[in-house]
């Protein structure tokens, strides 16, 4: 899980008036205010804002969704989906955690720590 440190630790950030079109992979925390067409890999972390759209599918180690998520998730430890945060389609995760207002339409397997 990230903890308060982690966050504010910003490896990478694609900013709210950026839109990528293709596949991002890479690694350290990934901070995404913008939009992202594409599939993501990513060794660490993930964070998506509220302003953020993400219209692929994502892998990471732990994830927490503010903005919209179009696309299956696999997350090799824990998912949160926060209040503001909205994931179509399936989701493959250790733990998972959804706030009040958490949106999240499609399947789930929960699969055992790697």
């Amino acid at each position: 899980m990230l903890s308060e440190k982690d966050i504010n630790r910003i490896d990478n950030l694609i900013g709210v008036q950026c839109k990528i079109a293709g596949k991002v992979h890479g690694k350290g925390l990934l901070k995404i205010d913008g939009t992202v067409e594409g599939d993501i890999v990513w060794e660490d972390n993930i964070i998506l804002d509220s302003s953020s759209l993400c219209k692929g599918n994502v892998c990471c180690k732990n994830a927490i969704i503010n903005g919209t998520v179009e696309g299956d998730i696999i997350c090799k430890d824990t998912l949160v989906i926060q209040s503001s945060g909205k994931i179509t389609g399936d989701i493959s995760t250790v733990k998972l955690v959804i706030n009040e207002g958490g949106k999240f339409s499609g399947r789930c397997s929960m699969m055992p720590k790697i």
